[in-house]
């Protein structure tokens, strides 16, 4: 069975929904960008929550909250 893209819309995340992506699982941003999570990175810095969802072949997911 094929497993369907989990789609990160940047204006309607929020943390927990976020901490649920585990690596393995399949991603897609709203511009496209799309693949298998490899290494996940979560920094918090001033105040801001910065995630980091490494993609394997694909480049890198960022987002901010």
């Amino acid at each position: 069975m094929e497993k369907i893209a989990t789609l990160i819309k940047r204006a309607s995340l929020n943390v927990n929904q976020l901490d649920s992506i585990k690596i393995g699982d399949l991603l897609s941003d709203e511009y496209g960008k799309s693949g298998k999570v490899c290494e996940i990175e979560k920094v918090n810095r001033h105040g801001e929550f910065h995630y980091y969802f490494k993609l394997f072949k694909s480049g890198t997911i960022l987002i901010i909250l």
